[in-house]
């Protein structure tokens, strides 16, 4: 079956971006083989996990390096994870692979964030309370992928041209890896159920976008987090994927732009002289920057947006049309 050309340069681009980040691989190898010999030398028992995108393969070049300790004999509590990351701290000054250090005690899960003399980001955390739903979150998405490969491409893609948008944070604009990750899931299961393509990335993308302004067009839809069941007592609420995604209509208006550059009813879209990804990247990233001032002057976010969530989640937008 012929596939869109759009399909073709969101492959490519995929495939491109992946073999940007495997240049930075054997140096996050490396890191993580320090570390763990590190933590080791102080506690035996404990382990260095992997979570977060590099350990699913939708990191950019640029993402961060997610990292947990487990097993380590801290007991539980702000404090004494605190203290634990404090001692970790002080074992790390002076290693060669630590450029700087700063501790973030006051968030929801307190941090080591540490970077390298080639500025790789590192967020070090324990995992010491089911708050800590990184490795659940990490085996989730792993499942996405091994059930729909196509999510893949679709993810690179739709992070790359956020994070240009400076819409890939939710606490400052634009909305999580996490989240988006999990409506894209929704996406294609629910086409699948209706019975439509879901392997031409190009036109799972423009359906993408149609749902997503079906849904966050008018309001913040509550959708839920599928890691809630595991985290959360029966009876209580379950967390929403979407309750502090900040400046939510900055993102529906550029894929409402992209949706119009895009558009199969565009003489571009079978031009095989007029690629499709860079007009967008160039032609929405211009027209949302235009918005970018009068947004960012509004009132700051309300504080659930402000206040860290504990993953994300979703199951409502399964609902929405493709």
């Amino acid at each position: 079956m012929r596939t869109s050309k759009l399909h073709d340069e969101i492959f490519a681009f995929a495939q491109a971006s992946i073999t940007r980040g495997e240049a930075a691989h054997a140096e996050v190898q490396g890191i993580l083989a320090s570390l763990r010999a590190l933590v080791s030398s102080r506690w035996p028992q404990a382990t260095v996990e992997l979570y977060g995108s590099r350990a699913t393969g939708l990191s950019l070049a640029s993402s961060d390096v997610d990292v947990t300790l487990l097993g380590v004999p801290c007991g539980a509590g702000r404090e004494a994870v605190g203290g634990a990351l404090k001692e970790l701290h002080a074992l790390m000054e002076g290693q060669p692979w630590v450029a700087s250090q700063k501790l973030v005690l006051s968030a929801r899960i307190p941090v080591l964030k540490v970077a390298t003399p080639s500025s790789i980001p590192i967020d070090i955390t324990i995992s010491d309370s089911a708050q800590h739903t990184g490795l659940l979150a990490r085996d989730l998405v792993l499942g996405y992928l091994s059930e729909a490969p196509q999510l893949t491409p679709l993810v690179l893609v739709l992070k790359s041209f956020l994070r240009e948008l400076g819409l890939n944070d939710p606490y400052t604009g634009g909305m999580s890896s996490y989240s988006l990750v999990v409506l894209l899931w929704l996406f294609v299961c629910e086409s699948a159920h209706r019975g439509y393509n879901t392997t031409d990335l190009g036109y799972q993308l423009l359906g993408f976008f149609s749902m997503f302004l079906y849904r966050f067009d008018s309001q913040v839809t509550h959708v839920d987090d599928p890691l809630s069941p595991m985290i959360t007592a029966p009876g209580e609420p379950r967390e929403n994927i979407m309750h502090s995604c900040y400046q939510i209509g900055r993102v529906c208006r550029t894929f409402h732009r992209a949706l119009q550059l895009l558009s199969p009813e565009t003489p571009e879209w079978d031009d095989p002289a007029t690629p499709l990804l860079p007009r967008l990247f160039s032609e929405a990233s211009s027209a949302n920057r235009a918005t970018q001032t009068e947004a960012t002057a509004t009132t700051p976010p309300p504080a659930a947006a402000r206040t860290p969530p504990s993953s994300g989640g979703s199951s409502a937008a399964a609902s929405a049309p493709p």
